[in-house]
């Protein structure tokens, strides 16, 4: 992992610090009271050289990049890059956006997101931030935990050895805590988000100069 200070990746509009290139954040929290957008904003690059890999397993491809950009994100062809899981691309460029035909052919996901990452590196992006959102109908739809855990493996440690940053939501409440352990070991830190009276409270754990309290944040974009 390198240790260049001005390599470290940053978030805009949020209470966290840089964090070193090569990390893996879980974010978790309900989806639909924060984690999801959450996940989204720490996947928002201003780097003139940041790209941003997803893999809408939520939704299609051009709700979240629509939520992508709501949250911050910007939409460049050669920057912003989705493996769409539910085939709904519809009329996307597609050499910008790829379909799998289930949350559970995790080798078809692991083939795209290889091509797209290195397609966003070659084009000369070379901060690469990726995404799943959310990790749930991974979980959901594969008979085998087992083989979810390998496909983290392998992404997370790619992720990693590239120097880029990982971002996964995964909602505590939907899966029994064993699951959502195991998932957590694979990732460097894990964000912890919640709604309170409207307004989103972050906490993390696992990394060194972080709120290890609940934190408020700000509005998003």
């Amino acid at each position: 992992m390198s240790q260049r200070r001005d390599d470290r990746y940053t978030f805009d509009g949020l209470p966290l610090n840089p964090v070193e290139p090569g990390t893996n954040l879980l974010v978790t929290g309900p989806v639909l009271s924060g984690a999801r957008e959450m996940g989204l904003r720490l996947l928002c690059s201003s780097d003139a050289d940041g790209g941003t890999v997803l893999v809408a397993t939520d939704s299609d491809a051009t709700t979240l990049l629509e939520d992508f950009e709501r949250h911050g994100g910007v939409l460049d062809r050669g920057r912003v890059r989705v493996i769409d899981c539910a085939q709904e691309s519809g009329d996307l460029p597609e050499d910008s956006v790829s379909t799998v035909s289930t949350p559970a052919d995790l080798t078809g996901i692991g083939i795209e997101y290889s091509g797209h990452y290195e397609s966003t590196y070659a084009s000369g992006y070379t901060r690469v931030r990726s995404g799943i959102i959310t990790l749930t109908p991974l979980l959901v739809y594969n008979d085998d935990v087992r083989a979810v855990y390998r496909f983290l493996n392998t992404i997370t440690g790619r992720i990693g050895t590239a120097d880029g940053l990982g971002v996964c939501v995964l909602d505590p409440n939907a899966h029994e805590e064993q699951v959502v352990e195991s998932v957590a070991r694979f990732f460097d830190g894990r964000v912890d988000v919640r709604a309170d009276a409207g307004d989103l409270d972050l906490r993390v754990a696992g990394l060194r100069d972080q709120p290890s309290d609940w934190t408020s944040v700000g509005a998003g974009t």
